[in-house]
């Protein structure tokens, strides 16, 4: 066994520097319970493999005061997105985020000691992905979301749009 100490945030933030964007929206998360609303930034990413199947990677960023309730009301929201992608079947799924859903995962990497910023991530995964991305996310994915959440969504601003 190796002595070598791992650091796993490291590790993800280097697979993550070699996503493709597609797009970023801003978001108002209803968080309820007298708690103020907050406001985040959604990272969309898209892989699509050869076979034109793959996943698009929703990476959400807040940042958070001091208040453990408004800590606590967050964790809940994302609970609820993965409580629902732990029992997305292909039918509930597609029902949610559009036709040719497969499957969805969901990581909290919630908010480390001493951090600010509080990241979610979900990879949602298509049998049919290739040329669909922009399709899937303002048509199924953003209102989905919307749904299991009770998040607002600013109409996304499109990588490809950015360039030239």
């Amino acid at each position: 066994m190796s002595d070598r100490i791992i650091d796993l945030k490291k590790q993800l933030r280097d697979l993550k520097a070699g996503e493709k964007m597609a797009a970023f929206a801003g978001f108002t998360l209803t968080l309820g319970r007298g708690i103020a609303p907050k406001d985040g930034v959604l990272k969309i990413a898209d892989f699509v493999r050869p076979d034109g199947s793959g996943y698009l990677t929703l990476t959400f960023q807040l940042d958070l005061g001091p208040d453990l309730e408004e800590h606590k009301a967050v964790a809940e929201a994302f609970q609820r997105l993965a409580a629902f992608a732990s029992r997305a079947d292909r039918v509930l799924g597609r029902a949610r985020f559009g036709q040719g859903f497969d499957s969805m995962l969901c990581m909290d990497q919630g908010l480390s000691e001493g951090e600010v910023w509080y990241t979610a991530e979900a990879d949602i995964y298509y049998a049919a992905l290739r040329g669909r991305v922009r399709e899937l996310v303002e048509g199924a994915v953003l209102p989905g979301l919307a749904d299991i959440m009770a998040v607002a969504f600013e109409a996304p601003n499109w990588w490809d749009d950015q360039k030239g």
